[in-house]
């Protein structure tokens, strides 16, 4: 019971110091949101990297380029779809994406890179009940030397094998390569297989045992959702 009213309280806190340095912010008339492409509001915690240094978080700066709104993770960049000040997330794509539904990220990011709650970003979120949540729909690639017939993964080969059968030197290669989206069982990966991607997604599927490869594009396309809030309370929680 102690534990819940701490936390709640720490809610509270929190919510009362964001609005208290926003409405500072906009009273003293130092910190004016600032906007790039897409995104027309862009204020604390965030910042534009040529904003005055006083404003916003370091640890959530955005760069502006070409009119669009970016971030890194991990060295690799992102493009910022929205941001919801409302429910602290924000939705972020890989910069490296393309309209095509062979096109799919180039490295890994997932739940588990977020572990630390000093990383600035989480992929969880409270929800009403004051409980976390997952943001995201974890998305799986899983390559095998061998056809796997019967498996909750959706076969990619094709998209490999365009590339290997306009490459002369690698038209012998033969690759079997497959995708699925949500949590995987250790028994779904299959003997020799490995895994080597793995993306998430906030798109809200109907049904995920039901998709297509163009769904699942379409999913990258969209994005994911990180919580910046989510790290503030595990803060206030560790250091209770």
């Amino acid at each position: 019971m102690l534990r819940e009213i701490f936390l709640l309280e720490c809610l509270s806190a929190l919510i009362i110091v964001q609005l208290l340095q926003t409405s500072s912010a906009s009273h003293n008339n130092q910190c004016n949101s600032s906007s790039c492409g897409k995104i027309p509001i862009i204020s604390y915690p965030f910042r534009l990297k040529e904003d005055p240094q006083h404003c916003g978080d370091s640890s959530y700066e955005l760069v502006c380029e070409n009119n669009t709104a970016s971030l890194y993770l991990n060295s690799n960049k992102y493009h910022v779809q929205a941001i919801d000040y409302l429910k602290f997330t924000i939705r972020l794509v890989d910069a490296a994406l393309k309209n095509d539904s062979c096109s799919f990220p180039q490295y890994s990011l997932s739940q588990y890179d977020f572990g630390n709650y000093e990383y600035p970003y989480s992929t969880y979120n409270l929800n009403k009940s004051k409980y976390y949540a997952e943001l995201n729909w974890p998305i799986t690639f899983m390559r095998c030397p061998y056809p796997v017939n019967s498996s909750p993964f959706l076969e990619t080969s094709h998209c490999d094998n365009r590339f290997y059968a306009s490459n002369a030197s690698y038209s012998s290669t033969r690759r079997y390569t497959y995708v699925k989206v949500g949590h995987l069982n250790v028994s779904d990966v299959r003997d020799m297989c490995s895994i080597y991607l793995i993306v998430m997604t906030s798109w809200p599927f109907k049904d995920v045992n039901n998709i297509s490869l163009s769904e699942i594009h379409g999913s990258l396309i969209y994005g994911f959702d990180l919580s910046w809030y989510a790290v503030k309370i595990s803060y206030c929680k560790k250091n209770k």
